[in-house]
């Protein structure tokens, strides 16, 4: 008997964005499963997006799993099918919500205590981040 220990952070048109422990795994409405990558300290939020060609996971970094290229290896850098940004030490960004815009963009929360405390623009087809509104933590 195998058990399902994973927690759904999304669904969208019958596309499941999971988590178990760390690693996050896609799901197609049809059940075939897409490990996209591992997360340190779990992952906070994840959606997919509405035209079905994204799923955003964020947490420690971000990771953009393109799902045109489902099932295709994952590999470390800007042009796999999943990379993981802003998540490499010693410039480790942690986000706590994600939010879908048009045009294929989302905004993204940086943890409020961090230096990097704001809201974000990030441009899913380049990768690019801007800096919308800036967070001074009280001290």
């Amino acid at each position: 008997m195998t058990v399902d220990c994973s927690v759904t952070l999304a669904t969208a048109a019958g596309w499941s964005v999971l988590a178990e422990f760390e690693t996050v795994t896609v799901q197609r409405p049809d059940g075939a499963r897409w490990e996209i990558g591992w997360m340190y300290g779990n992952p906070e939020a994840a959606l997919i997006t509405w035209e079905n060609t994204y799923a955003v996971v964020v947490g420690c970094g971000v990771i953009v799993a393109d799902l045109h290229r489902f099932g295709e290896p994952v590999t470390p850098g800007p042009d796999g099918p999943a990379p993981h940004l802003r998540a490499d030490p010693p410039e480790t960004w942690w986000f706590e919500a994600v939010y879908q815009q048009d045009g294929g963009r989302v905004r993204l929360v940086a943890d409020m205590y961090s230096e990097q405390a704001g809201v974000y623009d990030l441009d899913l087809s380049t990768q690019r981040f801007t800096r919308l509104f800036a967070h001074s933590p009280e001290t």
